[in-house]
This record gives C-alpha cells, sequence and structure tokens, in this order.
C-alpha cells in the first residue's frame, strides 16, 4: 500500500514537472513571437503632434520669405513619411555622389570576384571615393565616372548608377545623356533620396563592409560642408549625410539627405531649398545655407 502511494505521488509529481516544463516552452516561444512581431514596428514614429509642430514652426519662421522649400522625412525602418512645402523634386546635384560610389564599389568587387569593392580598392580608388564623398570633390568624381565609362562606355557608365536607384526600388531615375552626361543633373523626388538612403542603411544597395565604408565616409565630412543637418545635430550626434548645390540662374539651388540616428531609433531627412533673391543677405549661396541652416535647426529641435 505504502509502496502504491509512493509510486502515485511520483508520478502526479512527474505529470506536474511535465506540464510546468510544456508551459514554460509555450510562454517562451510566445514571448519571442511577441519580441518578433514588436522588432517589427518602428519604435520611432512621427506622431500628428510632431508633424503638426513642424508644419507649425516652419510656418512661422517665415523662411520661405526667402526661397522656395521641401522637407521629406521618414524613420529609418518605415512607416509613414512627413512632407512639407512644393520644392518635392529636383536636380540631386552632389548627392548623387553617393550611388556614383556604390556603383563603382559593385563594379571593383565583381570584377575582383569578391563581395566586398572596399576591400580591393587601390590606394588611389580609396583617395578619389573619400574625396568624392568627403570633400564632394567633382574632379575625383568625374574620375571614378571616368573609370567606369572606359570600361562600359559613357552608357553603360550611367546605367550602372541607374542600377544602384533600381536597388532601391526607383525605376523611373535616369541620367542625363547629354554632354559628358552629367550625372549631377539628374532629378528626382526628395521621396526618392529618402528611399535611396533607407536602402544603403538596410544594405540592400551593396555589402555589409561596403555599406559601412560610404556611411562611415559620410559621418565625416569635412567640415567646410558640415552645415545644415550636421550643424544643426551638432558634433556628438550619429549623422551620416550627402549634400549638393548648384547655380540656379542667378539663384542657388541647396539639397541635403542624411540618416539621423540608428536602427528603430533613426530617421532619413531630405530638404531643398531655392533661393529667390529675397534675402537681406547679397551673397545667394550664403542666403541659401543660412535659410537651410534654420531648416534644419527647427527639424532638429523635433525630432
Amino acid at each position: 500500500m505504502r509502496l502504491a502511494l509512493l509510486l502515485g505521488l511520483i508520478g502526479v509529481i512527474a505529470v506536474g514537472l511535465v506540464l510546468r516544463g510544456g508551459s514554460s516552452v509555450d510562454g517562451t516561444r510566445a514571448a519571442a513571437d511577441a519580441k518578433r512581431r514588436a522588432a517589427l514596428v518602428p519604435r520611432v514614429r512621427l506622431t500628428s503632434d510632431t508633424r503638426a509642430e513642424l508644419t507649425r514652426e516652419l510656418r512661422i519662421s517665415q523662411i520661405e520669405k526667402n526661397g522656395q522649400l521641401g522637407v521629406y522625412v521618414q524613420p529609418v525602418e518605415g512607416g509613414p513619411a512627413y512632407a512639407y512645402g512644393p520644392l518635392q523634386s529636383g536636380r540631386t546635384w552632389s548627392v548623387i555622389k553617393v550611388p556614383l560610389v556604390v556603383a563603382y564599389l559593385k563594379w571593383r568587387a565583381d570584377a575582383n570576384g569578391v563581395r566586398d569593392g572596399s576591400r580591393v580598392l587601390t590606394t588611389l580608388d580609396r583617395n578619389e571615393i573619400e574625396q568624392t564623398i568627403r570633400d564632394s570633390d567633382n574632379r575625383a568624381a568625374r574620375q571614378l565616372y571616368d573609370h567606369m565609362a572606359m570600361r562600359f562606355g559613357l552608357s553603360g557608365a550611367d546605367r550602372r548608377i541607374e542600377e544602384v536607384f533600381e536597388s532601391a526600388g526607383e525605376t523611373g531615375i535616369t541620367i542625363p545623356k547629354t554632354g559628358l552626361h552629367a550625372f549631377g543633373t539628374t532629378t528626382w523626388r526628395l521621396s526618392d533620396a529618402v528611399d535611396l538612403f533607407r536602402a544603403l542603411n538596410d544594405r540592400e544597395l551593396a555589402s555589409r563592409a561596403d555599406t559601412r565604408y560610404v556611411l562611415r565616409l559620410m559621418s565625416r565630412i569635412s567640415d567646410r560642408d558640415s552645415w545644415g543637418l550636421k550643424l544643426a545635430y551638432g558634433p556628438h550626434a550619429p549623422v551620416a549625410f550627402k549634400g549638393g548645390w548648384g547655380p540656379n540662374g542667378a539663384q542657388w539651388d541647396l539639397e541635403q539627405v542624411g540618416i539621423v540616428g540608428h536602427g528603430d531609433s533613426g530617421y532619413v531627412i531630405a530638404i531643398m531649398f531655392h533661393t529667390n533673391g529675397n534675402s537681406p543677405i547679397r551673397d545667394a549661396f550664403l542666403a541659401g545655407r543660412s535659410m537651410f541652416n534654420a531648416v534644419a535647426s527647427i527639424i532638429a529641435e523635433q525630432i
């Protein structure tokens, strides 16, 4: 009798342990599933309050008395974007040097049968790439383009840059086929710019090593060109960006696209500004840069 009771008790305990163990496993799986679902939802969101405050601050700033403005912002990990102002498209100017460098790295990787183009660069290649991104050097950028054109022809070099845009899901962007194929005169929308930089950040355009290489250069832009977003967010904030500018008649177009922050706490911000000559600052470029800094500061205060 005692033996039977003892065996029965052991059985009850064993069943309890099995049930508890099963419950624990189920709980762990449920927690893991919940964590995965949460990871798919961006932690940062452009709330209605943030959007309203951005719009209010940009309107009352009177910046648009001195030119035409366009702003486009989206969380790095996706979600609804925020757009402000009528200037939502224009030339890429020197911002196109980012996809140019990505195209060059992909070519060098393919030519050497390796994954990472950044690992097989010559010293000259590396210097030209760094000058292209960090210093926005037009001569260095043209050298990279010419290297590809010597191998693939002008149209082939253009095509390799266009393929970078296509990798970001953009199929309507083409390099102008006039003159020296002036890739900086390519037109796009601010939303295209944000999509491109989000794809770059997500390693959809290049290998992990090449992506890291390009973003590192973009986070070390020369002091001369570190106005706008970099100035607004300060020296300690993670900002990987590229700017561009050029004359438009007697006035100037200015543009910046940047990744601010990391991962689920980051945003991609694109800004365009076209001066109109109404600023008390006589130099049109300096006037545009002053207004650009003001726009970037308003954005930095909110996100």
